[in-house]
């Protein structure tokens, strides 16, 4: 075990390096996430490796981290993996919501007083993950109408996917176009309604390369990566939300990162147990994806 696993932005990597070496002479034993070791894999082994062998995630946050989606991978990690976050502010950027009721050390510059205080807060971090900043989010009738409309749009969709009947799915994905911008125009940040445009962006990306998809072969494109932003933001807000963690899984599978798409998976069904109920798409896709990382 080391003590503390340093989560942070290559922008600021020199912050970083400075906080290592000084809590390394405080007498802790310090993993600093190196991007080196990822080679373009979000979430790889060793890393997953890495941050569960450590008692506590520091949590260098920036307004480069946010934009971050290693950054965002690895705190989402040591979440569900019970490991304690200790979040430091480099700047004014606001921490992930669901973060904003721990308590955070504010970093303007690598003092003596500021490694006494991280140091400090590494050894007195409980074991397990943080509590988390409670999620508000009130659905008037037509939100949840439109949201309805949409989650029920997506089931037809992937069920004329899995038929191989594209053409139909194309169809109707470009009928709910317009239902989704309106929607987003309306409630821009409401959870559900943030979580299920992840979910049609994404089922755009699986119908324009379906087959291409199925040979393994799928290109990168925007969607995806306009998808993975909204699934990211819809877990900055409730990392417990099996919908986005499976959605996110999604997206690395596309991406062939196979270790995030597997971590991914995994969270949901489990988050999807603690609610009592059975997350089959979630165990569907958690099968593909051990299956082909054992071909």
């Amino acid at each position: 075990m080391t003590d503390a696993f340093i989560s942070h932005s290559s922008a600021n990597r020199t912050v970083a390096l400075r906080i290592e070496k000084a809590l390394e002479a405080d007498g802790l034993s310090i993993w600093l996430d190196d991007s080196e070791i990822r080679l373009g894999i979000l979430l790889g082994e060793e890393l997953q490796r890495s941050i569960r062998a450590a008692r506590v995630l520091v949590l260098l946050w920036s307004e480069a981290a946010a934009a971050s989606r290693w950054v965002a991978a690895e705190w989402l990690t040591a979440y569900h993996v019970q490991r304690f976050i200790v979040p430091c502010s480099l700047d004014t950027t606001p921490l992930p919501q669901c973060l904003q009721s721990s308590v955070r050390l504010k970093i303007k510059r690598v003092t003596r007083d500021v490694v006494e205080d991280l140091a400090r807060a590494i050894r007195e971090s409980p074991k397990g993950s943080n509590r988390l900043a409670p999620t508000l989010s009130y659905q008037g009738p037509e939100l949840a109408a439109a949201t309805d409309r949409i989650s029920r749009a997506q089931a037809a969709i992937l069920e004329s996917v899995g038929a191989g009947d594209l053409a139909k799915a194309a169809q109707d994905q470009a009928a709910l176009d317009p239902v989704v911008e309106a929607a987003v125009a309306s409630w821009p940040l409401d959870p559900m309604l943030v979580n299920l445009i992840g979910y049609h962006l994404k089922n755009a990306y699986m119908i324009r390369y379906w087959d291409a998809i199925q040979a393994w072969r799928a290109p990168r494109d925007q969607l995806l990566d306009e998808s993975e932003r909204r699934f990211l933001e819809t877990l900055g807000l409730d990392p417990t939300g099996p919908e986005a963690l499976n959605g996110l899984g999604n997206i690395m599978f596309f991406k062939r990162d196979l270790e995030a798409a597997e971590f991914f998976h995994r969270a949901a069904i489990a988050e999807a147990s603690r609610r009592n109920w059975a997350y089959h798409e979630a165990e569907q896709d958690l099968a593909l994806v051990q299956r082909l990382k054992g071909a």
